[in-house]
């Protein structure tokens, strides 16, 4: 199992516009495609960032679900929405649990 912490930046002084629309449409289309989408936050000292962090049990469940979100017709929708908002490519950094962890 590994999780992914996400970060989407959105063009300056969009960051509100981009944290709605990826809590009301971009985080909810991940989840009823079986997506599991641990959390998704603002950052308190960056307004235009907006992070999510998504879990995954294998490299090929990661990949099984998101060719299901790109086969999906209105993730074209999504896409052209997430480019108007970018302020740049999006960043992503795995994480695999320690032995120990309480998110294993």
């Amino acid at each position: 199992m590994f999780y992914e912490i996400r970060t989407e930046r959105a063009r300056a002084g969009h960051g509100a516009e981009l944290a709605r629309y990826m809590d009301e449409t971009v985080v909810p289309l991940h989840q009823e495609m079986g997506m599991h989408v641990v959390g998704a936050f603002t950052m308190a000292d960056d307004e235009d960032a907006f992070v999510w962090i998504r879990r995954f049990e294998d490299a090929a469940d990661r990949e099984r679900f998101l060719a299901a979100i790109h086969g999906d017709p209105r993730c074209a929708t999504v896409v052209d929405t997430l480019s108007a908002l970018s302020g740049g490519p999006a960043s992503t950094v795995r994480l695999e649990p320690a032995p120990r962890s309480a998110l294993r």
